[in-house]
């Protein structure tokens, strides 16, 4: 059982106490070796946030290990999380994209010395995309595995739109994480933790704070599967006339009718993911001046460059532009500067178009346009690659193609038989889990639920992604 590594200086801030908003009071004072919910025991800590850390447990009879998220005192994201990721769970467990979605395996309370804490327990996964890309020269992976993961996430996506009528709001590399290649390579990063354990220091609040430990080594294989994750802002619209209005996605990925406050839908994934393809194939964001000099997002910046790559904006956007400029929130909502904002204009500093539908600051519009933008691909790949982005980045959200159309685009498609994952590696997972499980009943639930997944991976894997086995 892994312990306590040596000491670090009380001067340092480790992890979590990076954050401006940290206190200490709200965060579970967790310590390997610990047992959670009965029958989770701590081993090492993989991962923090702002109203969070992550942990790998182990189920202490069978060995099984998970991946732990202790949610702070004060996190409202948990019991949200949990009733999304339920209702995803159950919508079309045989839809190829279901084995795309991370959910949880199970969910329970703590309590800590300062209130109760909401516990998320997952398939343990090797880590996020941006830190998958690192892993490869310039941060560039090979392109048919690009095409491959791409492929995934839109098949997860379509199930999560149209199936469980769901915004993730939220996709950025951070939340699509990739499984381990080779089971051996969780067993060999927990042994090795036996060897070197966790540094720690403790607070002036006596909180002990433990240093993360996320890097699982080298790649064995490129046998991962990708997975959407964090559900924390997601938002169910049950009804095609449901609309959310309020601000979401990372600034970077930001959809057009979020900055104009007409509302969004499922859409907005589709323009977030869109986006997300530069930082996938070159390594680099699409958006590149969408802050100001003091580093702080500008909505007029990323609007004007927005009108360099796609033109103007269509008349019957900048007409419902006009008719939803004042109207308010169903609540205000408080920006990063503490500000009070009771409309789209007011959070995102707008208006950023006249009556005339002419956008107010030309001069801000860089000198680019989106076939400039693509720079990184042979003649033939460039070409479909801007087509599948012109049914993508659309500033009509209605006129984006959805995540199911998207997924059968030429671009995508394999060209050759390729064997980044096979099903004989999958099955080897689940042997390995069944193998852990031993006889303990609760144990095979879980058990059972990753053998489900794994299954799920190989049918998407041989029936969706033309991929050998």
């Amino acid at each position: 059982m892994p312990s306590a590594g040596p000491p670090l200086p009380p001067g340092i801030l480790v992890d979590e106490e990076i954050s401006p908003v940290y206190n200490p009071k709200y965060f579970y004072p967790a310590k390997p070796g610990e047992v959670l919910g009965d029958r989770y025991q701590t081993l090492v800590k993989v991962g923090w946030g702002v109203s969070s850390t992550v942990w790998l447990a182990q189920i202490e009879e069978p060995g099984s290990v998970v991946a732990l998220k202790i949610a702070n005192n004060n996190a409202s994201f948990a019991g949200h999380e949990c009733e999304v990721e339920e209702h995803i769970s159950t919508a079309d467990p045989s839809h190829r994209g279901r084995s795309i979605i991370r959910t949880l395996l199970d969910s329970f309370q703590i309590e800590g010395p300062e209130g109760s804490h909401s516990c998320l327990v997952y398939p343990p996964m090797r880590e996020p995309l941006s830190m998958y890309q690192r892993r490869f020269d310039e941060k560039k992976m090979p392109l048919p595995l690009v095409k491959t993961y791409i492929r995934a996430l839109l098949t997860g996506l379509d199930y999560l739109h149209k199936d469980c009528r769901t915004v993730h709001t939220d996709i950025k590399l951070e939340n699509n994480m990739v499984s381990f290649e080779d089971p051996t390579v969780l067993a060999e990063f927990i042994e090795s933790q036996l060897e070197k354990p966790m540094a720690f220091k403790v607070d002036s609040t006596g909180r002990p704070v433990y240093q993360s430990r996320s890097d699982f080594g080298p790649l064995k294989s490129l046998r991962s599967i990708p997975q959407l994750v964090d559900f924390g802002l997601a938002t169910r619209l049950e009804e095609d006339d449901d609309w959310g209005v309020w601000p979401i996605q990372p600034d970077h990925y930001r959809a057009p009718e979020v900055i104009l406050g007409i509302g969004w839908q499922m859409p907005a994934d589709i323009w977030n993911l869109g986006v997300l393809l530069w930082d996938l194939i070159e390594g680099k964001e699409l958006f590149q001046h969408i802050h100001d000099e003091q580093g702080r997002y500008d909505a007029k910046l990323h609007m004007a460059e927005m009108v360099a790559l796609l033109g103007p904006p269509p008349p019957e956007i900048m007409q419902r532009y006009q008719d939803m400029r004042e109207y308010p929130w169903p609540e205000p909502v408080r920006r990063e500067d503490d500000r009070l904002c009771e409309t789209a204009e007011e959070y995102f500093d707008g208006p950023f178009f006249d009556n005339n539908g002419r956008f107010i600051y030309e001069d801000l519009i860089p000198n680019r346009t989106l076939d400039d933008a693509v720079s990184f691909l042979d003649e033939e790949e460039r070409d479909n690659f801007v087509d599948l982005v012109k049914k993508i980045l659309v500033w009509h959200p209605n006129k984006r193609r959805t995540a199911g159309e998207l997924a059968a685009h030429p671009f995508l498609q394999p060209k050759q038989t390729i064997t980044l994952f096979s099903a004989s590696a999958c099955w080897w997972t689940v042997r390995r889990w069944h193998q852990t499980a031993g006889s303990d009943v609760s144990a095979i639930v879980i058990s059972n639920g990753m053998y489900s997944w794994v299954r799920l991976c190989m049918q998407t894997i041989q029936l969706d992604f033309g991929l050998s086995s």
